[in-house]
């Protein structure tokens, strides 16, 4: 026997009816498990923030540490490198990011050390009151050191 769709949608009507009939003892239960449910998509929100605020500050770091190793100072080229390197040998990151800083850390240094040997070969001409200024500012510097 077909049956028309008047039919069905009282058949449907009836079955939910019946569903809410059974739920009904379960009702006041029904806010504390909403809030339940509120609780635990906080809790994963409020994480999934937390690991993203800390990833942004981690390449924030990895930023600057990369601006000084570009630094012609030869101190700020060191600390950025040490910088580097404990940020590589950091566990509490997502392995694709480290990936990242080591790939970039290689070609970080390759250009490093290209630029310092052009250098080493090619120093720049040193005038004389320009080189004589400098021997007198290292005399100095020793003489205030001893």
């Amino acid at each position: 026997m077909k049956m028309t769709l008047g039919e069905r949608i009282s058949d449907l009507a009836d079955g939910i009816g019946n569903l809410l009939g059974l739920l009904e003892p379960f009702a006041p239960y029904a806010t504390a498990v909403a809030a339940l449910i509120a609780a635990v998509i906080a809790l994963f929100t409020l994480d999934h923030r937390r690991r993203a605020d800390s990833r942004a500050e981690w390449w924030r770091r990895v930023e600057y540490a990369m601006d000084l190793t570009r630094e012609m100072d030869k101190v700020g080229r060191n600390t950025g490198m040490q910088l580097l390197n404990h940020l590589l040998d950091d566990r509490r990151w997502d392995p694709t990011d480290v990936r990242t800083l080591a790939e970039a850390n290689e070609i970080l240094i390759s250009e490093l050390v290209n630029s310092l040997t052009l250098e080493n070969e090619n120093p720049p001409p040193s005038t004389g009151s320009e080189h004589v200024l400098g021997r007198l500012r290292r005399r100095i510097t020793r003489r205030r050191s001893r």
